[in-house]
């Protein structure tokens, strides 16, 4: 009994020592803010090292293989010393770019589209008149969405947009005042619509023979 009672002890042992093992070995590396990297910044080499993590660890972590990727690139946010990269911690472009700014729009339920926004949707930022009677036209900035914050309690939520540098102020006012309604567009380009349109409008001052379209025809004699 004593020799069974060893021999299931052993066997616990070896057990929890190959699973130690499968747990130390079964990891990635990935890359690790040395220090501080502050938002829009151009990341450089020494601004990286490495560490180990987890293989099962969900976050989409940069692997220590990308590095060249990496750097070069600018931090889309301030990213904490010791804090592993995410994919969406770079950028290749400074948020706002030149001549550009970045407004925050608080917008209740009834002024958000339907669908969830997302960074990089292009919106329509609808001016309407605060008296519902009034027969003025209403006005639109265009912008993309660069975040969607989570709602607030009461059921607002502050949406990020980029706009021009000049339609920022305005904008702005028009918001303060409550006066705004973002509308979700498509991420297409109208091009080819425009381009169809257009075709179909046009007339070939030709027919197929060549003559001009409409011309009366040549007796022969």
């Amino acid at each position: 009994m004593l020799a069974v009672v060893m021999v299931a002890a052993i066997g616990v042992g070896v057990l929890a020592a190959v699973t130690g093992w499968a747990t130390l070995t079964d990891t990635r590396t990935v890359l690790v803010a040395r220090d501080t990297i502050v938002r829009g910044s151009v990341i450089q080499a020494e601004d990286l090292t490495e560490a180990q993590v987890g293989a099962d660890v969900a976050l989409d972590l940069v692997s220590a293989g990308a590095r060249a990727d990496v750097v070069g690139q600018r931090a889309a946010w301030d990213v904490a010393a010791g804090t592993a990269l995410t994919t969406g911690a770079m950028t290749e472009q400074l948020v706002p770019p030149s001549g550009m700014s970045v407004l925050g729009i608080v917008l209740p339920p009834p002024a958000s589209p339907g669908l969830a926004l997302l960074p990089g949707d292009r919106v329509r930022a609808v001016v309407t008149a605060t008296d519902p009677a009034s027969e003025q036209t209403p006005t639109f900035h265009e912008a993309e969405v660069v975040a969607v914050n989570p709602p607030a309690p009461d059921g607002q939520t502050v949406v990020d947009v980029l706009v021009t540098h000049e339609e920022a102020i305005t904008l702005a006012a028009e918001a303060a005042a409550g006066k705004v309604t973002l509308v979700l567009d498509s991420r297409e380009l109208d091009t080819d619509a425009n381009t169809s349109t257009s075709t179909d409008e046009e007339t070939d001052p030709t027919d197929e023979s060549g003559e001009p379209s409409g011309s009366p025809e040549t007796e022969e004699g």
